[in-house]
């Protein structure tokens, strides 16, 4: 039971059985906070009766429409709270379900299948929308990005003082840990030439297709074995990685698969420089996380790029393959350049702690609750 002068919040997270790996992991790096620093005079509990997983699992598709649309509706019904926060915009379904007299905030990553659905079919657009379209049920939202902001206004309408920006944290003590000596893409990477290092999924918004015109102006580096090309996440399509290959040739290509924990922590620790060429993104984990791990990065100005890089990262208009390579071929190249970005980017990754992020949720709960 809380204290009368204590304000009670309920969190609605996305359900586990999504295994949504990004979203078990802001609830879990809330709850953490939470758990490290109690927020005085106020408490917090779950909608759902367990904590946040360490391991993502996704459940049959049956068991996640049910816990969806049926389980995750009556629990929010029973939300005595004065107060609910929705942890992931994908569940704002939920928002009707929520009685009236109980405050309302959201939590907004991105509306990206706006503009690019992507692999989704007309079906699974039509729900992303109509869910969406239930954040103007919200009382006040948390987008993750100035980014994110903007687009709430552009394509939902919601007002720019509804919305309040707070940048996610990054686990920079899990990225500045030393990775164990026997781990194997340590192993692999640590006897390759100067890595150029790309991570995540392939899909077209991620704009890998551009690599081949921006490798083009290194063909000589490659050819000459002074670098190669590291590529972790989902395999590129066929016809890409030709292109790429014809470029560094067989040996200056290194494909590692999906990884994850301490193997993620290698890649960006070894590699010399993280290329992120996309031109659609909410706000990327991706380059605070090779910064914490002492990883320059080079990207383009689309989006929430810059929010993402602030002013360390090197940028290029996205066309200018010249640029982007000149960048690149600078922190191969130039180790006083290399250290000063090196630096520079551990520290802009320290100050993006989760316990920042979530000072300014606390700020929303305390301005909503005050007008409740």
């Amino acid at each position: 039971m809380s204290s009368p002068s204590t304000s009670r919040i309920t969190w609605l997270p996305a359900s586990p059985v999504e295994g949504w790996a990004s979203m078990d992991r802001y609830w879990r790096e809330l709850d953490r906070v939470v758990r490290e620093s109690p927020p005085a005079g106020m408490q917090i509990d779950c909608a759902l009766p367990f904590p946040p997983p360490e391991r993502s699992v996704t459940a049959p598709r049956l068991k996640r429409m049910w816990d969806k649309y049926v389980v995750y509706p009556t629990r929010a019904r029973r939300v005595r709270a004065p107060l609910a926060h929705v942890l992931d915009h994908s569940y704002a379904h939920l928002l009707p379900h929520v009685p009236r007299s109980v405050k309302k905030v959201v939590t907004v990553f991105d509306l990206v299948p706006l503009e690019d659905p992507g692999h989704m079919n007309e079906a699974q657009i039509a729900r992303f929308r109509r869910t969406v379209a239930k954040l103007r049920l919200a009382d006040h939202l948390i987008s993750i990005s100035a980014e994110t902001k903007k687009k709430l206004g552009q394509f939902l309408g919601i007002a720019p003082e509804k919305v309040t920006v707070a940048v996610p944290g990054t686990d920079f003590e899990t990225f500045q840990k030393p990775v164990c000596e026997a781990n194997p893409v340590l192993q692999r990477l640590r006897n390759a030439p100067p890595a150029i290092f790309s991570v995540g999924s392939a899909i077209p918004r991620k704009n890998l297709r551009s690599l081949p015109g921006i490798f083009a102006h290194l063909g000589d580096r490659f050819a000459e074995k002074r670098v190669c090309f590291v590529r972790a996440g989902k395999k590129l399509p066929e016809s890409l990685r030709s292109q790429i290959i014809a470029i560094t040739g067989e040996s200056g290509f290194i494909e590692l698969g999906p990884l994850f924990g301490e193997d993620l922590v290698a890649a960006f620790q070894t590699a010399r420089v993280l290329i992120f060429p996309s031109t659609l993104e909410g706000l990327t984990f991706v380059i605070p996380e090779a910064m914490a791990a002492g990883c320059p990065a080079v990207t383009n100005t689309l989006t929430a790029n810059p929010e993402a890089g602030g002013d360390v990262a090197l940028y290029y208009e996205e066309g200018d393959n010249a640029a982007a390579a000149a960048h690149l071929i600078t922190l191969l190249e130039n180790d006083a350049a290399h250290a000063e970005r090196r630096a520079a980017g551990i520290a802009r990754a320290r100050r993006l702690t989760w316990k920042h992020h979530f000072d300014i949720v606390l700020d929303v709960y305390r301005q909503q609750l005050r007008h409740s």
